[in-house]
């Protein structure tokens, strides 16, 4: 791995889109989820951290000279909210770890059998019995492709995916808890797709990332790490325990583009 600071002219030239994920590269870690279900209601409290007010405006800035890109596992509708300030015709949005994307006013998205969206059924069922016992599991964040239980590290959990199946689906730990979905998209794969739309390749978007859903998509595209001990990519990024390293990209890109 190399430093970002010796990423090549030619290289930072080439690029078209940059990519970034949210939780740790752009936002600080640490969301807040309950979910209270009773004869009558679902009540269901989600508490998030936002961009900062710098960042915002060193976005404005970057997208003159380079499309953005916003690729998460969290929802379209969290990613359109996170993003308002800077939205526009160019923001490109990739949510559920690549299931859906929003490219030129278009959503797109794959298309799966019924049989899917009853595994993702069943295993949420199970997962809800679990919970009436077990506080560790805080609740689900609502989601249309992909499954997420807000919840402790617990075995209980791929151990019933695999149960009930096999090896179709992920089961991905995220620090906060476990996304679930089917092993043929990615946010990697959604990468690819986003380049042969765009007609580039993939290595003319810059990805960044901090965790193992993000090391496909590291790989495929011009990748930074910022969390070099946990993901490995091309280039890293330096930064402070109280730093993001999405924002330190950032400005590492604002200065090179606005002297161009």
């Amino acid at each position: 791995m190399k430093d970002i600071k010796k990423i090549t002219k030619q290289e930072l030239d080439a690029l078209k889109v940059v990519t970034f994920d949210i939780d740790g590269v752009i936002t600080p870690v640490g969301t807040k989820i309950r979910e209270t279900i009773d004869e009558d209601s679902i009540d269901l409290y989600m508490e998030s951290k936002k961009l900062s007010d710098k960042f915002i405006e060193n976005l404005k800035a970057l997208e003159k000279h380079i499309r953005l890109n916003f690729s998460s596992g969290r929802n379209i509708l969290y990613l359109k909210s996170l993003v308002n300030q800077i939205f526009d015709k160019q923001t490109i949005l990739q949510a559920e770890n690549g299931n859906i994307t929003w490219l030129d006013n278009k959503i797109t998205h794959p298309v799966y059998p019924d049989e899917y969206f009853s595994q993702l059924r069943d295993l949420k069922e199970k997962i809800k019995q679990i919970k009436e016992n077990d506080q560790r599991i805080r609740g689900f964040e609502p989601k249309f492709f992909i499954l997420t239980v807000h919840c402790e590290q617990m075995e209980k959990i791929p151990n019933l995916v695999k149960q009930i199946s096999g090896d179709d689906l992920y089961c991905l730990w995220t620090n906060e808890g476990y996304d679930i979905g089917s092993k043929d998209m990615s946010k990697g794969k959604a990468i690819v797709n986003l380049a042969q739309e765009l007609k580039i390749e993939p290595k003319q978007i810059m990805t960044t990332g901090n965790n193992y859903n993000d090391q496909e998509m590291l790989e495929l595209g011009k990748g930074v790490t910022v969390e070099p001990e946990r993901i490995k990519a091309e280039y890293f990024i330096k930064h402070q325990p109280d730093q993001l390293g999405g924002e330190l990209l950032v400005e590492f890109l604002l200065e090179y583009f606005s002297k161009k």
